[in-house]
Formats: structure tokens, C-alpha cells, sequence
């Protein structure tokens, strides 16, 4: 199945919000079109992850494989790629699911404020390989108490956030 007009608008905007976009966006300041490409080569990816989740036929390892893959094909950085994937896997199964399986296969979308909550000082999406996003996702799983899920980790700051603008 392919992703509707009214998902990929959302998840752009998503992507869009979380800025990783600008990111990118500088990664190929020189060069307009490998940033178009980059986005048709993240959506092919997410159509993809989307068809599992919905068949509940997802896997972690899946997750990894396509955000290397997208990292090495658009020569971004990992960081850089699961943010982009994660997030939008994350809005998408919020927005439909409530099922532990899928959940459970989920990482967290890493960030500089997720990073900071794992002691990590000073790293930069844009700098990030996959020995180090692995670590950071394991670093996440060992602080989860029983029946939480590394996205779990993420509620946090959005609860946070919306507490703070006085919207929760």
C-alpha cells in the first residue's frame, strides 16, 4: 500500500518541525536536488517500514537496516536518517496503533535533549554512526522500568514540553 497525499503532507510537516530537515538541508546547501532526492529516498523507506508496521510484520532490525541504507545512499549522517524515520514511525504509530508488538520494535528518535538525558555531552546528529546510535538505544533500554518500550523514553519530553506551554 502507498502512503496517502494526506500522510506524506503530515509526515513532511513532521520532519519539517523537527528540524532535522534544516540539517540536511545544509549538508546539501550546494546542491538542491540531493535533497530532494533525499526526501523521495526517506519516504520509499517509510512506505516500506509503514506496509510491516501495518501488518504488524515489523522488526527493530528492519528500523537499522533502512536508516543505514538511507545513510549511505544520501550520504547523511545515521543521526542525521533515524531521526527522520524514527520520528515519523513514532507519529504514525501514535496516531494509529496501541498494539505492544509493534511498540516494541520501535526505537527512540534521538535527539540533543534524549542525548543529554543519557549523559551524553557533546554530539551532533550530523556526526553520529551507527556503533554510536546502537549504544545510545541500548543506553535507553536499560533505564526503561518493566512493560516501558524505548519510545517510551520520548513521552517524557513531549509531556514535558506540553506541560511547559501549559497545554497538558
Amino acid at each position: 500500500m502507498k502512503l496517502t497525499i494526506y500522510q506524506k503532507s503530515v509526515y513532511r510537516i513532521i520532519i519539517n518541525a523537527t528540524m532535522i530537515l534544516r540539517s540536511i538541508g545544509k549538508t546539501y546547501k550546494k546542491d538542491p536536488e540531493k535533497l530532494k532526492d533525499f526526501k523521495y529516498k526517506l519516504f520509499k523507506k517509510i512506505e516500506i517500514l509503514i506496509n510491516l508496521m501495518d501488518k504488524e510484520k515489523l522488526k527493530n532490525k528492519k528500523i537499522r537496516q533502512e536508516i543505514k541504507d538511507l545513510a549511505s545512499e544520501c550520504n547523511v549522517s545515521v543521526g542525521q536518517s533515524q531521526k527522520c524515520i524514527n520520528v515519523i514511525l513514532k507519529y504514525h504509530f501514535l496516531l494509529n496503533y496501541n498494539n505492544p508488538k509493534v511498540k516494541k520494535e520501535l526505537d527512540c528518535p534521538l535527539d540533543s535533549l534524549i542525548l543529554k538525558e543519557l549523559g551524553v555531552k557533546k554530539i551532533f546528529l550530523n556526526k553520529m554512526n551507527f556503533e554510536k546510535y546502537t549504544d545510545y538505544q541500548n543506553a535507553i533500554e536499560s533505564k526503561l522500568k518493566q512493560n516501558q518500550y524505548k519510545l517510551d523514553f520520548d513521552d517524557f519530553w513531549d509531556n514535558q514540553n506540553l506541560k511547559k506551554d501549559g497545554l497538558l
